[in-house]
């Protein structure tokens, strides 16, 4: 998924055992795009796109406790844009 531009900020981002993860908004602004990158390296690569239903992410590669800690990252990066 080339349209991630990841030199710019994410909308949320976490490191969770050893792994970084990154929410970006997803395909013209309508998804979300979660990439992940082993902790250190430069290099993102494309994880899946998400859905927000307003509490909790939804992407089925990723596992529920990844996905619930991505949440809380969201969820608080949203409360910080109001």
């Amino acid at each position: 998924m080339s349209s991630i531009n990841y030199d710019g900020p994410p909308l949320a981002e976490v490191s969770i055992d050893g792994t970084d993860y990154r929410i970006d908004s997803g395909k013209q602004g309508t998804s979300l795009s979660i990439s992940t990158r082993e902790s250190g390296s430069w290099d993102w690569a494309f994880g899946a796109e998400a859905r927000w239903d307003g509490s909790m992410l939804r992407a089925r590669p990723f596992e529920r406790p990844i996905l619930q800690r991505l949440s809380s990252a969201f969820a608080e990066a949203l409360a910080n844009l109001e």
